[in-house]
């Protein structure tokens, strides 16, 4: 840990770097959900298509400013304070705090997707605070952090639907630094733990039956699956009561995007229904049943088409792919939300050309970052028992578990999906690296004992 004048140092390290990024990138552009969020915040018809905490944080944000400048703030905020927290944390000299904090900020990947008002930027502020507060919870000045990691884990699970598996090993950490040693029971915390996630995530589940429409999310990502598998095998696969008379699987071939599913529902020639089905509608179980088939009748394509989803979020993204699977170039307008007045700046141009440059290299591939992640996780295990092993392991687990769905569930190929697991395995690189090395051979207790008899003889005479 680190005195009060270096903790000055760090925080004012933090807000020029907050600065400059603002400088370059403020107030932030948005995409269509993000477009569509700002639409429902604004007062009209609400949905539970994304998360809705983040809706009506917009909507709060709002009565400060109108657009995105609010929520680009504060999910700037979340981050550098979090890296400040984890910086104080190590036992390392002021610059090499200061490396730790730029080499996760600047990291490619987090770079880019902070520079957008999305979701997925706000979840990796929020965690990466509340790992901050957590490695702070056993110290004397951080009896208020974990109460504050709780509720910044509370607001990852209401922004996205499936940050659950992501708070959890950090809702372990806080418990166990709560805990204090002497006193940790691993099966306590562990159920502990998983309350907490259940409640959270009730605690989503009733946040959504706020909303003015509520709709099922899955029918996208079966029908989209459901099309490949059709395109693979030549046979139309799609329930009947899902397109037109008309349809075929010349249709879908030509409207059939590898890295998104919207294409499909967007093609003028393809008559798709919408995705977004009530949750009481009989076509949820029929395209949930058409997908198992298929999956259980051609599981070569179904694998396929995943393994093509999972290539595509963790591996470098094609060129001829979209540039807004990696950034947004240019607001996306939807309806009657107000226009923006973007940045201007030399800087922002500048990095435009940059990302419009690079966006299709290795630089935005996700897969490094498991590399980091995995490798960070076998230093730190290695070290485990300091709260900074033990930190390490939570942030790494975090990230891996919030990946590991994602070549099943994911709609697109978006890098933002993995926005929290690259983030998260540059910071328990870091936190690894500080943590102190582990004794390999423990020293033996000894205890002391008077001679005993035949001892105190056998000495007598050599003294």
């Amino acid at each position: 840990m680190v005195d009060r004048r270096s903790q000055l140092a760090l925080a004012a390290f933090a807000l020029v770097a907050m600065a400059c990024y603002a400088i370059a990138f403020f107030p932030g552009t948005f995409g269509f959900d993000s477009a569509y969020q700002w639409w429902q915040a604004r007062g009209h018809q609400t949905t539970n298509i994304h998360g809705v905490g983040m809706t009506w944080l917009w909507r709060a944000s709002n009565a400060l400013a109108t657009g995105p400048a609010p929520m680009f703030a504060l999910q700037l905020a979340l981050l550098w304070l979090g890296l400040v927290l984890l910086a104080a944390r190590l036992e390392w000299t002021l610059p090499r705090r200061f490396a730790f904090m730029v080499a996760a900020a600047c990291a490619p990947v987090v770079f880019v997707i902070e520079t957008a008002v999305v979701s997925d930027a706000l979840l990796m502020g929020a965690l990466c605070c509340a790992l901050g507060l957590c490695l702070w919870g056993g110290t004397r000045p951080g009896r208020w952090t974990i109460p504050a990691a709780l509720a910044l884990c509370a607001l990852a699970v209401l922004v996205r639907k499936n940050a659950l598996p992501a708070v959890f090993p950090l809702i372990v950490l806080g418990l166990r630094a709560v805990r204090g040693p002497g006193r940790r029971s691993w099966f306590g915390i562990v159920l502990a733990s998983a309350g907490l996630c259940a409640m959270l995530q009730l605690a989503g589940m009733a946040l959504e039956r706020s909303v003015d429409r509520r709709v099922t999310i899955f029918a996208g990502t079966a029908l989209w699956d459901l099309a490949a598998v059709s395109i693979d095998t030549g046979q139309l696969m799609l329930p009947p009561s899902t397109h037109g008379p008309g349809m075929d699987v010349e249709h879908l071939r030509r409207a059939f995007a590898p890295y998104a599913n919207t294409t499909m529902f967007a093609a003028p020639d393809v008559d798709l229904i919408q995705p977004f089905l009530a949750p009481d509608d009989p076509r949820n179980g029929e395209i949930r049943r058409a997908w198992l088939a298929a999956i259980w009748r051609h599981p070569a394509a179904y694998l396929a088409q995943r393994w093509r989803v999972t290539r595509g979020l963790f591996g470098a993204k094609r060129p001829d792919w979209p540039r807004e699977l990696v950034y947004f170039p240019l607001d996306v307008q939807y309806r009657d939300n107000p226009a923006v007045a973007g940045n201007t700046t030399p800087l922002h141009a500048w990095f435009m050309r940059q990302f419009d440059r690079c966006y299709a290299s290795t630089l935005f591939a996700a897969w490094p970052y498991l590399v980091l992640g995995v490798g960070a996780g076998i230093v730190a295990w290695r070290r485990r028992g300091s709260p900074l092993a033990d930190g390490a392991l939570a942030a790494v687990a975090s990230g891996l578990a919030y990946a590991a769905a994602l070549p099943i569930i994911a709609p697109s190929v978006e890098l933002r999906y993995l926005g929290w697991t690259c983030l998260a395995a540059v910071l328990g690189a870091g936190l690894a690296l500080a943590a102190p090395r582990r004794l390999t051979r423990p020293v033996a207790a000894t205890t002391l004992r008077a001679p005993s008899q035949n001892e105190a003889s056998f000495r007598g005479p050599l003294q």
